[in-house]
């Protein structure tokens, strides 16, 4: 009994490692990719480091004609939020300012510093 425990346990002990150890990776879709040495990596994560910082949005999103999937790109929005905001676009019309934010329901419970920056990614025109 001892023995088939030990040898199952090496099945799948190889089973897990197996890829990992080879050096290469399968996706789900079932095409193999090989593994990045660690020190190459680290040269990548470096350049990477080095490199501007990427915004979250690189245009503004147009808060009276952007979609929940558009108004998703913002930092800080969330589907709830998104879909709120088109409800109220939907029953009340477009945007005057970006101050109409606050009418939108759940909006008001945003903090002042979390809903300036996402004002700061929309835009009304």
């Amino acid at each position: 009994m001892f023995f088939h425990r030990t040898f199952l346990a090496a099945v799948v002990a190889m089973t897990i490692t197996g890829p990992v150890l080879a050096g290469d990776i399968v996706n789900p879709q079932g095409i193999a990719r090989t593994l990045v040495p660690v020190a190459a990596r680290s040269n990548n994560m470096q350049a990477a480091a080095s490199a501007e910082p990427i915004s979250a949005v690189e245009t503004k999103v147009n808060i009276n004609k952007a979609s929940a999937k558009d108004l998703l790109k913002v930092k800080g929005m969330n589907v709830s939020k998104a879909r709120a905001i088109i409800s109220y676009r939907k029953k009340h019309g477009d945007f005057k300012s970006l101050d109409d934010l606050v009418h939108v329901k759940g909006m008001a419970r945003v903090k002042a510093e979390e809903m300036k920056a996402i004002q700061d990614q929309l835009t009304l025109s």
